[in-house]
Formats: C-alpha cells, structure tokens, sequence
C-alpha cells in the first residue's frame, strides 16, 4: 500500500462530495455584481483588486455600474474615510440627551 496513493484517493473523495452537495445551488448574478460594485468604492480594496472588479463586471455585461463618484475617488486619494453609520447615530443620540438636560 502506498501511502500517496490512498492521499490521493482521499482528496478525490472529498472532491466529489463537496461537488455534489452543491451543485443545486448557483450563484446569483445580482450579489455577484453587487460584491465586485461594495469592492470598487471599499478604501481598503488594492488597486488590483479594484481592476480586477472593474473587468469582471465590464465581463458581466455591466460597463456603467463601474463608474465611481468623484468625491470617492477624492476621498480615496486624501485617506479620508467617513464615519460608520452606527457611530453618527449614537453621537446624535448623545447630544439630544445633552439637550435635554
């Protein structure tokens, strides 16, 4: 018994099986393309990553969805980021409180 071999058998097996259990499911094309978009304004995504976004969806047939705001780019340029949701609601709650008293 050689020992690759049954290493080899095994990761076949386990091909197969991950293979049949999804192959129900697809993708939808729609969050496909909405991942690359959230990819193409994220400051934190390469320049490479952001190319490779940009051609997947010129792929996908989705040429004007590529196009980014000026202001994004600016902010990008200048390591601007604006502030999460959760934290301007949670300063507004603070001030109204602070009003109040």
């Amino acid at each position: 018994m050689n020992p690759f071999r049954r290493n080899e058998h095994h990761h076949e097996r386990n091909r197969t099986s991950t293979r049949r259990r999804f192959r129900f499911f697809s993708k939808d094309k729609n969050r496909v393309a909405g991942g690359y978009k959230a990819a193409l304004s994220n400051p934190r995504t390469s320049r490479q990553g952001r190319r490779h976004a940009k051609q997947e969806l010129r792929a996908m047939g989705r040429d004007r969805e590529t196009h980014l705001p000026f202001m994004t780019k600016v902010k990008r340029a200048l390591g601007i980021r604006s502030s999460p949701r959760q934290n301007r609601e949670s300063n507004r709650r603070q001030e109204r409180r602070s009003a109040l008293l």
